[in-house]
């Protein structure tokens, strides 16, 4: 899971970091200085869960949550703050407000409650005879090869398994994902564009959509443009 910790105070940002540290659980932390700077950062890694501090400097924590929201996939935002009186304005954007100062237990509750709602965006698959959970919105498409699976994820890494694409299939069984080939299944959020022949990936991958896959293709497309699916 990656996380992402924003404030414009290093002591701040210690506090959480070493929170995050101390929870034992499998994350990728990134940290950042001003909301700029997460900004950017999110547009090549998605982060499942972000700690945003509201009082910094132009862009404020309000601000760059509110782009952050509109996002798809959406990350679990958690605004700190000094001043709760800001949770009425923040209200329909953060998952959770933290009040500073900021103790562990009020920081672990607050982990709990998010891992309930990202964990279910996780998939997990064998990586030899590991267990490797992947999360499914950092998944552009997999394409299956020579009895393997191969996953093209968002910040341009790939991973590769041993396994059947009718395996994959029923384990990525998300309305946001469609198979649009024997061996290829795309992720609806990355969708570029497409013609009666292709789909375009926003990597640049261009993926063959078969005559028989046209048509589902096409609704599942349509319910996500409509917001009826995630």
């Amino acid at each position: 899971m990656n996380i992402a910790i924003c404030d414009d105070e290093q002591q701040d940002i210690d506090i959480l970091y070493n929170y995050c540290k101390s929870c034992k659980l499998p994350y990728n932390i990134s940290t950042f200085l001003s909301a700029s700077a997460l900004l950017e950062a999110f547009k090549s890694q998605f982060y499942d869960l972000i700690f945003l501090d509201i009082e910094m400097d132009k862009p404020n924590g309000f601000e760059i949550g509110s782009i952050l929201a509109g996002y798809s996939p959406r990350p679990v935002i958690v605004f700190t703050t000094n001043a709760l009186q800001y949770a009425v304005r923040g209200y329909g954007i953060a998952f959770r407000f933290l009040c500073k100062p900021i103790t562990i237990t009020m920081f672990q509750s607050v982990v709990r409650e998010a891992l309930d709602e990202i964990l279910p965006q996780k998939a997990t698959v064998m990586c030899g005879s590991t267990q490797k959970m992947i999360s499914i919105n950092d998944v552009i498409y997999f394409e299956s090869l020579n009895r393997h699976i191969i996953f093209h994820f968002a910040n341009t890494s790939t991973l590769e398994i041993k396994d059947s694409m009718e395996n994959m299939i029923s384990v990525f069984s998300y309305p946001s994902f469609v198979q649009i080939h024997r061996s290829y299944c795309i992720n609806l959020n990355y969708v570029d564009s497409f013609t009666p022949l292709a789909v375009t990936m926003t990597d640049g991958c261009k993926i063959p959509l078969s005559r028989k896959k046209q048509t589902i293709f096409q609704e599942r497309f349509n319910n996500l443009i409509r917001g009826t699916i995630k």
